[in-house]
């Protein structure tokens, strides 16, 4: 683990320990709120600029209808989650107690990474590229004149 190399060898295992701290957390409150915050159905009724997902919390609402809504899907987002949470432990390696770590690891895999996630990654999210309305984005489309052919066609990524 490059983690544990860059630490002094007393602190070895104590950054082991986080590490699967950091995964058992992580599995447990994206489950019961992280997915559901990046993948829920969003909080607008007007389907505009939604903050964040409303729903999906346990995986209870699993739908066919979803493209996203698998178990499959919340893994991979999962993973991501726990890396994130990881890379923290890194920057933080040998600075912080481990009632406070994981506070902020808590913090991190349960409200920061599902708001980011569902801001640029969720079809209804105010960042992200694949509005299906070219309008609604304030992402890459919305860098371009409203008459350009790209935003006509609401295309998402445009490359210059």
């Amino acid at each position: 683990m490059l983690e544990a190399g860059s630490v002094r060898e007393g602190a070895i295992s104590n950054i082991i320990f986080k590490n699967f701290i950091d995964a058992a957390i992580a599995g447990l409150v994206f489950w019961l709120l992280g997915y559901g915050l990046a993948y829920g159905d969003g909080t607008s009724t007007t389907s505009e600029e939604a903050f964040l997902g409303v729903g999906d919390y346990a995986l209870s609402e699993m739908s066919k209808d979803k493209i996203y809504a698998s178990y499959e899907s919340w893994f991979f987002q999962f993973t991501f989650a726990a890396t994130a949470a990881t890379i923290v432990s890194g920057c933080i390696a040998e600075r912080s107690k481990l009632f406070g770590y994981v506070i902020v690891s808590t913090i991190l895999t349960v409200w920061t990474y599902p708001i980011v996630v569902h801001w640029v990654w969720d079809a209804e999210g105010w960042l992200s590229a694949f509005n299906a309305d070219a309008r609604k984005s304030y992402g890459y489309a919305s860098l371009l004149p409203r008459s350009s052919p790209a935003v006509q066609r609401n295309c998402a990524v445009v490359i210059c």
